[in-house]
């Protein structure tokens, strides 16, 4: 099993980052980190639980928390 972090995991590049790990069953995601879109990061944190999660903006963290 592939343990990857995703850094801008609600960016273009992130998304489509995880599109590739949905497909590819050999791969997880241990740690996840965005900038301040919570509501997407949120989606993803559902879906791939990571163990670490990360947002730069702490006032978004704060409501993310």
């Amino acid at each position: 099993m592939k343990k990857i972090v995703i850094l801008g995991s609600t960016g273009s590049i992130g998304t489509q980052t995880l599109e590739v790990v949905r497909e590819n069953e050999d791969m997880e995601v241990v740690a996840l980190a965005a900038r301040g879109n919570t509501e997407l990061l949120e989606k993803h944190i559902l879906e791939f639980h990571p163990k670490l999660v990360c947002v730069y903006d702490e006032k978004k963290a704060a409501e993310l928390k």
